[in-house]
């Protein structure tokens, strides 16, 4: 599916919740789904534009910013609701993740263990950096809207972000230890040949 396409589909869902802003719904998207979805900006406001001329989402009302400038906010349309339906009950469109670690790992032994240990380290951080941020709000979700029926599946994609964060670290856990170990391995040899001349 298109790129365009899955933004309509975010937007969608998310103005299915509240009436919002371009504005609103970029804050909206790094603040609940963004640990597992990022849209591009640029592609947001166009996206946008282009469902409102399409009948799937209306302007609601305007808003004017103390600057001066006016923010139009958007609530989605009968038709947007039906086609967001249609579109969930869709099978998933199946992907290749890009994962430019992965491919720099990859090709590691080009410039030996100790640039791939610098990105795994990196990676690590990050990732545990993440997870320190999506563990309160998976406690927050739970605690506040208890009664909510999107709750279980608001969990179910915050579960899943945290179990993948838990997984990677594992994982860049392991590389480490295999990484150190070649870069002992490299070091060892270096010793050897600088020692039989």
């Amino acid at each position: 599916m298109a790129r365009e396409n899955t933004c309509q589909f975010a937007i969608l869902g998310m103005l299915c919740r509240e009436p919002m802003s371009g504005y609103g719904l970029r804050q909206a998207i790094e603040r609940t789904v963004g640990h597992f979805w990022q849209e591009s900006y640029g592609n947001l406001y166009p996206t946008l534009e282009r469902m409102e001329a399409e009948g799937l989402v209306a302007l609601d009302r305007e808003e004017h910013s103390p600057g001066g400038r006016v923010r139009k906010v958007y609530r989605v349309t009968e038709e947007g609701r039906r086609v967001l339906a249609e579109w969930l009950r869709r099978p998933v469109v199946p992907h290749v993740e890009r994962n430019e670690l992965l491919l720099k790992l990859f090709f590691g032994a080009r410039v030996g263990p100790e640039a791939s240990l610098a990105h795994v380290e990196r990676s690590r951080a990050e990732a545990e950096a993440l997870l320190a941020a999506l563990r309160p709000i998976d406690e927050d979700v739970r605690r506040s809207r208890e009664s909510d029926p999107e709750l279980p599946y608001l969990h179910l994609s915050i579960r899943a972000g945290l179990l993948g964060l838990e997984a990677h670290l594992r994982w860049c856990d392991e590389a480490r230890e295999a990484l150190q170990r070649l870069a002992r391995t490299k070091d060892s040899k270096q010793k050897e040949t600088r020692d039989e001349r």
